[in-house]
């Protein structure tokens, strides 16, 4: 993926030296950390990311250069927050990394919330695209590919996947996981939003 303008850095395993997550990380043009992921940060590239935001729980040192913005309310997490934020600026083109690992209950929670902002969520292992509608994507030859259709009303068409997915009843969220590429090119259409989880060469 090319890289994002602004990267949102949550609070979950830093992403590692080497990998796509940690290159888009490096490359954004502005991050914006979810309150203590600001300190991970500032550990790995020895300067304060663009934003810091959240309740701020777990940030408690100042942050010379950087916005910090406190919000409060505990309706919306701090990844919730942080998206809210980058819209309410225009900031649109944007990536997820640092979303997974340490708890899953908030990995699972960070997943379906960045779905449901229509985000890219990028971890060490492979990358979650937002689809509705139809989308190409070029890949390699038996990669690892996953479909997650929170609404099992969900009706979907492929071509280029081992298991084609026209006709799939999504009777749950793990109906069309462990799927793989049979062809470079993987065009997937669906006609409500869905999370396509293509891992990392």
């Amino acid at each position: 993926m090319r890289a994002a303008p602004t990267v949102i850095l949550a609070n979950g395993d830093f992403p590692r030296k080497g990998g796509v997550a940690f290159a888009t990380l490096a490359a954004a043009r502005r991050v914006v950390a979810c309150d203590g992921a600001a300190l991970s940060y500032r550990r790995r590239f020895r300067r304060w990311p663009d934003v810091v935001i959240g309740d701020l729980d777990s940030f408690k040192t100042p942050a010379r250069g950087a916005t910090v913005v406190h919000v409060a309310e505990q309706d919306d997490n701090d990844l919730d927050k942080a998206i809210a934020y980058c819209r309410a600026r225009g900031w649109t083109d944007l990536a997820i990394v640092g979303a997974t690992g340490k708890r899953e209950d908030h990995t699972i929670g960070n997943v379906f919330r960045a779905l449901a902002a229509g985000v890219t969520m990028l971890t060490d292992f492979g990358t979650f695209h937002p689809l509705a509608g139809r989308r190409r994507f070029r890949v390699s030859v038996g990669t690892a590919i996953s479909i997650f259709a929170p609404d099992p009303a969900t009706r979907m068409t492929s071509t280029g996947l081992e298991w084609p997915l026209d006709g799939v009843t999504f009777r749950t969220l793990a109906t069309a996981t462990l799927n793989r590429a049979s062809a470079r090119s993987v065009t997937l259409a669906s006609d409500r939003p869905v999370y396509v989880y293509i891992a990392h060469a």
